[in-house]
């Protein structure tokens, strides 16, 4: 039954893949010597395992497709699919230096969620926002809004018959205010919807999906600079591998994109993310020239182009994960759940250019650290990139890491745009003391709330451009630019 078993496929598929091609993968490469410069190469990095999960009730368990979010208390927080109190997922935070807190463990049933995917979604309130698989009065997962310390409110619960169901990760918070989201299933013949919700829970179904323009997405959407959704879409499409959506905030439909399988790319799951050259980057799960994977660039136009394919030498990692982080650096900064140097996966970044370079081999087997992760890391506001493995640890539930690039400090924001008077929060490390904030060289009102954030009101005059915080200890540079609404 496609409806309610799309997420188990992807991920069965995903796990007996990995099972499968490591045993292979590991036989092989201890008889090659090419193995071992490969290996070395991709260990230039350090990666630091700083929290291991234990899924023991007090902890959660194999977090799925989770890109860790930061809070405005300079925490990062995400979800795991397994593990809690009561077994059925949680929401956690974690410090940067390794300090977890289990903050909420769902109940599933009818009156709560059940089996968290993806992660959370920071709102301009200090809120994060989330999905769950399942759980709720129809047992087809459910929305959420959670407040930093845990107290969580079900949204909507979905519902085949009426709207989506079955979601694969948390919604985005776009340019309105609002929150948009994909499901797997529900709509037409169940393959799925995209919606639209307020942070208060009016639920709209905007889009449904079909066979050919594409069924069953696991990305959320993401908006361009020119205010559209871009859509990645895992199945369907004119060779059923896949196609890439761009449509209004409305629903309406501007252009579409089929993956044609093969050494073009097939199976997409991960989000687009632009760059500032207006173009966006990403990657499928599967085809290449290997079989195993590409990064891809697509225009706004829906123009693409294989940058890398995965598994082309020993050592490179296979099965990229779900996307990319487009780090202050202006590279792109992914995973892959197998290959590299122990069959373990890989952290690598590329170029928007598409210089590709094997970043670290993760290594289960000799040290019981990390393995298998599933999705890109974040950047938090230090500077330093910090990520979950699906398995690993002293109990193989899971684990966060840090990799640290030696990238600045800098300040960030869970919505990059807003009218002249509007206050906005801004987050950032060490802000107590700060003397000035400006939006494009123009000064602005602001209060220091905290060490890791503050609020500033965009003020007459501002234009498009960087904010600027400045410290006693340095000169903050927004990540991207600010945009000022008319």
């Amino acid at each position: 039954m496609e409806l309610s078993h799309t997420a188990e496929f992807v991920g069965s598929y995903q796990k007996s893949t990995r099972t499968s091609l490591k045993s292979i993968f590991r036989v092989t490469m201890l008889a090659t010597a090419a193995l071992l410069c490969a290996a070395a190469l991709a260990q230039a990095q350090t990666v630091t395992t700083i929290y291991n999960f234990a899924g023991n009730g007090i902890s959660g368990a194999t977090p799925w497709y989770v890109t860790l979010v930061q809070g405005t208390n300079g925490n990062l927080y995400g979800t795991t699919y397994n593990g809690g109190k009561n077994l059925f997922g949680t929401v956690f935070n974690v410090t940067t230096s390794g300090a977890e807190k289990l903050i909420y463990s769902f109940k599933g049933g009818t009156t709560d969620g059940a089996n968290p995917t993806g992660g959370l979604t920071l709102g301009t309130d200090g809120n994060f926002y989330g999905t769950t698989q399942q759980g709720g009065i129809k047992s087809m997962g459910t929305i959420f809004k959670i407040t930093p310390t845990g107290t969580l409110t079900i949204l909507h619960n979905f519902n085949a018959f009426i709207d989506g169901a079955f979601p694969w990760g948390a919604p985005i918070l776009a340019s309105d205010g609002n929150f948009y989201g994909t499901t797997s299933g529900g709509g037409i013949n169940g393959h799925g919807i995209v919606y639209k919700i307020t942070s208060a829970g009016t639920f709209t179904e905007i889009y449904k999906f079909d066979v050919t323009h594409g069924f069953s997405p696991i990305a959320p959407p993401t908006q361009g600079t020119d205010g559209f959704l871009y859509i990645p879409v895992f199945e369907g499409g004119t060779s059923y591998c896949g196609t890439i959506l761009k449509m209004s905030t409305s629903g309406v439909l501007n252009n579409t994109y089929d993956f044609p399988c093969g050494s073009g790319g097939s199976f997409p799951i991960g989000p687009l993310v632009q760059a500032s050259n207006g173009n966006f980057y990403s990657t499928t799960q599967d085809g290449g020239t290997n079989g195993e994977g590409v990064i891809y660039q697509v225009t706004p136009s829906l123009a693409v182009t294989v940058l890398h394919s995965f598994g082309a030498t020993f050592g490179d990692g296979t099965f990229p994960g779900a996307g990319l982080l487009l780090a202050t650096d202006g590279n792109y900064y992914g995973s892959t759940s197998d290959g590299g140097g122990n069959g373990d996966g890989t952290l690598f970044n590329t170029t928007t250019s598409g210089t590709y370079t094997g970043l670290y081999s993760f290594n289960n087997t000799a040290n019981l650290t990390q393995t298998s992760p599933l999705a890109p890391p974040v950047q938090a506001t230090n500077g330093i990139l910090y990520g979950v493995t699906e398995f690993g640890g002293a109990s193989n539930d899971g684990t966060v890491y840090s990799l640290n690039m030696g990238l600045a400090p800098f300040v960030n924001m869970a919505l990059f745009t807003a009218k002249v008077g509007n206050t906005v929060t801004i987050l950032g490390t060490h802000l107590t003391g700060t003397t000035e904030v400006t939006f494009n060289g123009s000064a602005a009102n602001f209060t220091v709330l905290s060490g890791t954030h503050l609020t500033a009101t965009v003020p007459s005059g501002a234009t498009t451009g960087p904010i600027q915080v400045t410290t006693p200890l340095a000169i903050l540079q927004s990540r991207k630019n600010f945009v000022v609404k008319p």
